[in-house]
């Protein structure tokens, strides 16, 4: 298997931390998140800060927003945050060599099956008929960033006191934009706003958008439900997260102001910085965009 150059010159060092609340309305959270260290198979569930060297699987982060019935939302929810992870690093394990088109094959295969394993599961029980789940992965491997989106979770990146969005919310009314029809002036109160146009688990057949992007030095990865963005307004956020506090602050920031705001939906924060002399310096010349990923961009 393929290993990162181990010398302290290519080292890269993540800080993630995670966060979930129920809000103030719903009776249940179906929220789920996960960090996952890809080489060792550490698991950090808990609302704690979790502090790696990256290693040569890479880590993953993933913020899951569930929908259905009773129960049946954190169920899909809380089975893609366990199988995701878990399916990436047995296919990562399983190569002779790791390179960055395979990684994210791999990443795209891991929430393919992730959807198999919940549509079956939604198919055979009755009490779980209609159940989903969204699904927002950003996974660093070396100075990549790779997102694999699924529904209307959302990652960003903060570079330079600038934060942009890295994915694309696969709404109903993102589509009909994309179709060229007419929208509503009032978009923001938009009945179909949060129609999904996909979700992992309800059906055989998922379409998962893949994109990829370079990490800098001193970088910031936001992932989140909803439940925050719905809330919070992007410079709000970005307030945040140009500020001083830690990581852990921050979560609990982002969070209390969406619940501050109404709290009307489950709220779930991840937040990742990356650092180290493995990285190139992040310069005003290094603007964030996100490439649709291609096997022939990588000499495929």
């Amino acid at each position: 298997m393929s290993r990162l150059a181990s010398s302290d010159s290519a080292r890269i060092d993540v800080s993630a931390f995670g966060l979930s609340d129920i809000g103030r309305v719903r009776k249940n959270n179906e929220d789920t998140f996960v960090i996952f260290n890809l080489s060792t198979g550490e698991d950090c569930r808990a609302a704690s800060l979790c502090s790696h060297t990256l290693g040569a699987l890479g880590l993953l982060l993933l913020v899951a927003d569930g929908m259905g019935g009773e129960v049946s939302g954190e169920v899909a929810s809380s089975m893609c945050a366990t199988t995701v992870p878990q399916r990436l690093r047995e296919n990562l394990k399983s190569l002779e060599t790791v390179d960055q088109a395979g990684f994210a094959l791999k990443l795209r295969e891991a929430i393919e099956h992730a959807n198999r394993l919940i549509f079956q599961k939604a198919r055979s029980d009755r009490n779980f008929r209609g159940m989903g789940t969204t699904a927002t992965a950003a996974a660093v491997f070396g100075s990549s960033l790779f997102l694999a989106q699924v529904g209307d979770s959302r990652a960003y990146l903060s570079r330079n006191g600038s934060m942009v969005q890295l994915t694309r919310d696969q709404t109903f009314l993102n589509y009909l934009a994309d179709m060229g029809a007419q929208l509503p002036e009032d978009l923001e109160n938009d009945s179909r706003r949060s129609i999904l146009t996909q979700a992992v688990g309800t059906s055989e057949t998922l379409g998962v958008k893949m994109t990829y992007c370079q990490l800098r030095d001193g970088d910031c990865i936001l992932l989140c439900s909803d439940g925050l963005y719905n809330m919070v307004k992007p410079p709000g956020i970005l307030s945040v997260v140009n500020g001083r506090d830690s990581l852990a602050d921050k979560c609990r920031t982002l969070v209390q102001m969406a619940k501050d705001q109404g709290g009307t939906d489950n709220i779930t924060v991840i937040m990742a910085e990356v650092a180290g002399p493995g990285l190139l310096p992040a310069d005003r010349a290094a603007a964030v965009a996100a490439k649709e990923f291609r096997e022939e961009d990588f000499g495929r």
